[in-house]
């Protein structure tokens, strides 16, 4: 039902390196804003690739970073890059970490209301993990919030508090992805306990591109533009 574009380097020095060790830089020194819009631009013109050539299409969210939120005119390029390649907004999803609301939260939330009355899914990443608060979740703008992989890897301890998030982002509206499942019993229990979507190692790990359009060829997808 949905895919995440993800980021990573294949230095020619340094060799293959994960997101771990240089987007904490690129957010210090203020590149992460050109790196976010590069990713953009490379989904949106995947996904007008694969309309143009039959493929099955599903959401894809792509990580905004809180500093392109501050920085002047980057939203409005966002919306650009996605209009002037055809794009319905409804096949690309704005995911955001919960660091976003922790300071300019007027700012920001003007700017996450624009993104979202366009048509934009808004996904909270991490829920959980570490500034989160229930009031969040009323006070912001969203529609999706991504449950913090330690909840997944530790789901039997974490169960009455797993079913309780749930249950709360449905009474608010919200949609729910697990992440990081990776066995039959974690997915067995995040179903039984009501969780909308789940994300993991258990139906695939992260894909270059090529092996993306082969692992969907043959998989069953639901409408895309009405999924998460």
């Amino acid at each position: 039902v949905g895919a995440e574009a993800l980021v990573r380097w294949n230095h020619p020095e340094y060799g293959f390196m994960g997101p771990g060790q240089f987007i904490p830089i690129f957010e210090k020194n203020g590149f992460i804003t050109k790196l976010d819009m590069f990713v953009l631009e490379q989904v949106c013109e995947d996904i007008k690739k694969w309309k143009a050539q039959g493929y099955k299409i599903v959401p894809v969210s792509v990580n905004v970073s809180r500093r392109d939120f501050l920085e002047p005119g980057c939203i409005d390029r966002l919306f650009q890059i996605i209009d002037s390649r055809g794009i319905e907004h409804a096949y690309i999803h704005i995911e955001v970490t919960e660091s976003l609301y922790s300071e300019n939260t007027e700012i920001i939330i003007s700017q996450l209301k624009k993104v979202q009355e366009l048509g934009f899914m808004i996904e909270m990443d991490d829920f959980g993990a570490g500034y989160s608060s229930l009031g969040l979740l009323s006070t912001f703008p969203l529609n999706v919030i991504k449950l913090d992989i330690s909840f997944v890897r530790n789901f039997r301890q974490n169960e009455i508090v797993i079913e309780n998030i749930i249950k709360m982002a449905h009474r608010l509206g919200l949609l729910t992805v697990a992440e990081g499942a990776e066995t039959s019993e974690q997915v067995a229990t995040l179903r039984t306990l009501g969780c909308d979507f789940i994300q993991g190692y258990y139906f695939s790990k992260p894909l270059a591109l090529e092996d993306y359009e082969k692992y969907f060829t043959d998989k069953e997808v639901l409408d895309g533009s009405k999924s998460v």
